[in-house]
Order: structure tokens, then sequence, then C-alpha cells
């Protein structure tokens, strides 16, 4: 299994793809690994705060207004120049669309689970340009997650109603435990070229 996973992971990053000067392999997965614990924390907490003080209308509010504030702020505290984000094929929020290589990445993460596969907690994305992406796989695991991402159906009216005034194209719907949700990416910039 782990033999599987070291294949896959080469195959990610030295598919036709140059490394940076700037960032070693390894130190990209470490850094991106740390981002986006640090996000995948941050958010799980103020969730759980939203639920005790207002329960799941504060938890979808705090989805909706509050989120990607914490995720800019932790982008902030690592630097500028590198990117963190939260994307998903099953976004509310446009700002959580993926880019066209985010979704294909996505889509072959989501392969990995429906194929009931090793999910690695990250994975290396190598550019021609120099520049990485780090992905780490968000998976729908909580029942209160499903409350607001699960069949629409069987979520409260209230909340539809609010999600349905913040966006009009929601895709969030639809999610079962175990499914594939989004991921955290972490973007590592190009080496600048000296002048």
């Amino acid at each position: 299994m782990r033999r599987w996973m070291q294949v896959m992971m080469l195959a990610a990053i030295f598919s036709g793809l140059v490394m940076a000067e700037e960032y070693s392999v390894k130190e990209v997965q470490k850094i991106g690994a740390k981002i986006s614990k640090e996000v995948q924390k941050t958010l799980k907490h103020k969730l759980k705060k939203a639920k005790k003080k207002g329960g799941l209308e504060a938890m979808a509010k705090y989805c909706a207004e509050e989120s990607l504030k914490d995720i800019d702020a932790i982008r902030q505290k690592y630097g500028k120049e590198l990117g963190v984000r939260r994307v998903s094929l099953g976004h509310r929020n446009s700002k959580n669309a993926p880019k066209a290589d985010e979704a294909k990445m996505l889509e072959a993460l989501d392969l990995l689970v429906k194929a009931n596969a090793f999910l690695p907690k990250t994975i290396v994305q190598a550019h021609e340009d120099g520049s990485y992406k780090v992905y780490a796989p968000i998976t729908l695991n909580s029942r209160t997650c499903k409350k607001c991402h699960g069949d629409k159906e069987s979520i409260d009216p209230k909340i539809v109603k609010y999600f349905a005034s913040k966006y009009k194209d929601d895709k969030g719907y639809g999610f079962h435990s175990g499914d594939l949700r989004g991921a955290i990416v972490v973007t590592f910039p190009a080496p600048k070229e000296e002048e």
C-alpha cells in the first residue's frame, strides 16, 4: 500500500513537470500540510463555537460569511506570496470553485474515495513554471456537516432558504458520509527570475 502511494505521488509530481528551485518537494509538502491542517482545525473550532452560540443557523452563517476571512488570515500569516483556498466541485460560494487543474485533481481524489482506495493526507502537484499546489482532501464525516450539505429535501427549510439568499448557483447539497467534499489547496508561486 505504501509503495502504491509513493508511485502515485511521484506520478503526480513528475508527469512532465519541472520542479521549482526555491522549494524542494519535501518542503512544499511539509508547509502545505501544516497550513491545511491549521485551516481545517480553525474552521472546525469556529464551527463548534458557532454551534454552541446559535445552533445550525449560526454555523451556516459562519460558513457563508466568516470562514473565507479566517482562511485569508491564515494565508497572510504564512506570507502573501502563498495562496490558500478551500475548493469543491460541489461549491456554494463561487470563490470556492476550482480552477481547471484543481477540478482534475478533485475528480481524481473523488475516484480514490469511490474506489475505497487509500486517500493521502496531502498530494503535491508541480507545474512547468516551477509553481506547486498542495492538496489536502476533505471528506464529509460529521453528522453536523450533513445538516447543511446532505440531501436537500432532508435539510431544515430555514437553512435552505438562507443559502438560497446567499448563493444563486448552490452546488453544496447531496453529500453523504465518506464523500469527498473538496480540498484545501496551498499554492506556492513559481520562483522569480533574477534580473
